[in-house]
């Protein structure tokens, strides 16, 4: 383990723990997908599971955040789209003041986490954002309060319609 991996566990340690309690599908109403960014900033996979929250459940707004492993990012920032870059974090890897700022700022209801790797950027950012429930692939550290183990090589849309069924699935009592 690296001396950025024990930085991130440090911080990731100290956060506040959260009340947590699994959401009713059908009251969700503010969604994030956190995705990793290809090089060229198109994402056509994430934009196609974005349509089809927003188009089949017309009371979801959904908000993309993505990282792009590159120094200069092109893509314009909007509101319900934005994707960061290496600029947006600090050499030991963590976000920027301002990056942890904007992404504590707006609560959400649901943050999907859709990246496949082990990138350092988006397990800051999936950490820092302000979402009730975080739903996402298995991993090691406590980010997420749904996780699924599925096999690295298994697609985000898989990922993500194996998180959706199971909240779907799942009714609580909120």
């Amino acid at each position: 383990m690296d001396i950025r991996e024990k930085i991130f566990e440090y911080i990731l340690r100290r956060q506040p723990k959260r009340q947590v309690h699994f959401p009713r599908w059908e009251n969700v109403r503010t969604v994030v997908l956190l995705f990793e960014s290809d090089l060229i900033e198109k994402n056509p996979v994430i934009h196609r599971l974005a349509d089809r929250l927003t188009k089949g459940e017309t009371d979801k707004n959904v908000i993309l955040l993505g990282y792009a492993d590159k120094k200069e990012v092109l893509s314009a920032n909007l509101p319900q789209s934005r994707i960061l870059g290496r600029k947006d974090f600090t050499i030991f890897g963590t976000p920027k003041a301002a990056i942890r700022e904007e992404l504590m700022r707006h609560p959400y209801d649901l943050l999907i986490d859709l990246t496949q790797g082990d990138s350092l950027p988006l397990r800051y950012m999936a950490m820092y954002l302000k979402a009730d429930f975080k739903a996402g692939r298995h991993a090691q550290e406590g980010i997420h309060n749904f996780m699924l183990d599925t096999p690295a090589q298994e697609s985000q849309e898989f990922l993500f319609e194996q998180i959706i069924y199971y909240l779907k699935l799942i009714k609580s009592n909120d």
